[in-house]
């Protein structure tokens, strides 16, 4: 792997927030803050071409240029890290991914990810993906929790991929987005894009390629916290971030979103409120159709609950 140069541009929303923490919530290698400090202490960080210190406050509009060095290695350790399990077989392994974990390594961050704990979980994996992604067919982003499907072999890893690439894959998911939706359930159709300025970001854009998310709100919270709807949806196409980019156009973006919503810090969650509960694909074996489903993961639940004991009201 080669040397890697990310760029960002601040947007306002992030004016003066300091330039570590803002670049850690920006990306999307997922880099550790501590390793940010390192590149800024090495010159790796420069802010409008300049050198800058670790307690930099980032400025609106500054344009950020990240150099991450060429690794030294590229072999990836087998690491005892807890993983859900839910399903496995001789073709096949499903994990309910934990928020905040990682899905594959990549510059900056080689360790505590989910392929390194299924190098020491699981004997097979499919070698498709190369040395850093092996077994991986689909991702969640860091702090989406959920369903995961891990090729053993690489035929197997060729037919979901198909699948996938195929929109044959059925992939559900639970979210609790701020406000309360103008329609219980529809269809958004709108094409996501790269932004042209904020380059860490997705945006809707006519320029963009096909994006559609079928929703369903399951109930609206009216609480001193604010209002809030818990929306099941049907992920029908698979773009970069669709989910939380389609619904913070609408004005109503995902509790927690550091990326996508301004006031994301205000509701003092853990990590976004997205998780995908429900996957449908045919078994590469057998050809036919199986199923998983998961719980909502403990941090939702907890915000649903915290949303009920303050005077909540269902709709």
């Amino acid at each position: 792997m080669k040397e890697e140069i990310i760029k960002l541009t601040v947007p306002e929303e992030y004016h003066l927030q300091r330039v570590d923490k803002f670049i850690t919530n920006a990306q999307e290698y997922d880099l550790s803050r501590s390793y940010i400090q390192k590149l800024i202490k090495d010159d790796h960080i420069l802010v409008n071409g300049l050198s800058i210190k670790q307690n930099y406050k980032s400025k609106t509009d500054d344009e950020i240029v990240i150099t991450i060095p060429e690794p030294k290695k590229l072999e990836i350790d087998a690491e005892n890290i807890p993983l859900d399990i839910i399903y496995e077989d001789s073709t096949i392994a499903v994990i309910n991914k934990q928020p905040g974990l990682v899905v594959h390594p990549g510059p900056g961050n080689w360790e505590k990810t989910m392929v390194n704990a299924l190098l020491y979980h699981l004997k097979d994996l499919s070698s498709i993906g190369g040395v850093i992604r092996p077994g991986i067919v689909h991702r969640l982003d860091k702090d989406t929790s959920g369903i995961i499907v891990v090729a053993k072999n690489d035929e197997a890893h060729k037919s979901l991929a198909d699948q996938f690439a195929n929109r044959t894959v059925k992939k559900k998911y639970k979210t609790i987005v701020v406000g309360k939706l103008k329609d219980d359930s529809a269809i958004i159709d709108l094409p996501i894009g790269r932004h042209r300025k904020y380059r860490h970001k997705m945006t809707v854009t006519e320029s963009g390629k096909e994006a559609r998310t079928e929703y369903k709100v399951e109930k609206t919270f009216s609480s001193r916290l604010g209002t809030f709807s818990l929306v099941d949806v049907n992920l029908l196409t698979g773009r970069t971030h669709q989910i939380r980019v389609h619904f913070s156009s609408m004005g109503h973006p995902i509790v927690g979103d550091p990326i996508y919503s301004k006031k994301w810090e205000k509701y003092k969650v853990p990590f976004l409120l997205l998780a995908s509960q429900e996957i449908k694909f045919k078994h590469p074996d057998t050809q036919e159709e199986v199923s998983f489903k998961v719980d909502l993961p403990e941090h939702m639940k907890l915000y649903l609950e915290k949303l009920e004991n303050l005077d909540g009201k269902l709709h």
